[in-house]
């Protein structure tokens, strides 16, 4: 039996765009030809309940990242150009712990950008991550911090070997409305707070150790 493809908010979409539309006039892509060149119709972005399927979003975000030559999509001052999440990841090889292939992910995305710093955090028991931005026009775009927690959380559950579980992730905005969209909003990890705390966080003593017990 075929089964329904999978379908995302327009929000979504809106929400990956809203870096390049707020540079106005020096936007370095057509967004128009890069959403029908996605298989998405530009009319669809103020059409309220409208979805794409997960085929054209992740075509979409691959034709900007493309065009822009930033994995940023246009929210930071300086781009990140291609190959700059590999770097990242190649300085983890060889990293003796968790922490330490963490502590050299944060150590080289700060050599490549100015407006945002990753920080580690704890809080008792629990360890995490936080975003701290120093640029405010940065600060103020949301889609900026949910691309940097989705893509930082795969990666370090990427080197934790595929299964990291998250006790909570706390945001420094109110949820937005399509926060019921996200899985791990859905399921009650989600919640708005202060920046200063743990986002995406487990328990701090041995890794492997910790996924059990976030899971019980």
């Amino acid at each position: 039996m075929l089964q329904p493809p999978v379908t995302i908010p327009i929000a979504f979409v809106q929400g990956m765009l809203s870096g390049i539309r707020a540079r106005g006039a020096d936007a370095r892509v057509d967004v128009g030809a890069a959403l029908e060149d996605a298989g998405i119709a530009p009319a669809l972005l103020d059409a309220p309940g409208a979805r794409v399927t997960a085929e054209q979003y992740v075509a979409l975000f691959a034709l900007l990242m493309e065009r822009l030559d930033d994995e940023a999509l246009s929210f930071l001052s300086r781009r990140l150009k291609r190959g700059s999440f590999a770097l990242m990841t190649r300085a983890t090889l060889g990293a003796p712990t968790f922490e330490v292939a963490l502590r050299r992910v944060a150590h080289t995305f700060s050599l490549l950008q100015d407006d945002l710093t990753l920080v580690l955090l704890r809080e008792g028991p629990l360890a995490g991550f936080g975003l701290q931005l120093s640029d405010t026009a940065a600060a103020r775009q949301n889609f900026l911090h949910e691309l940097m927690l989705r893509v930082y959380w795969r990666l370090f559950a990427w080197l934790h070997g595929g299964r990291l579980a998250a006790r909570r992730f706390d945001f420094g905005f109110e949820l937005p409305p399509y926060a019921d969209a996200t899985p791990r909003c859905s399921q009650g990890r989600c919640s708005s707070a202060s920046p200063a705390r743990p986002c995406g966080s487990t328990p701090a003593r041995s890794p492997r150790r910790c996924c059990a017990t976030c899971r019980k």
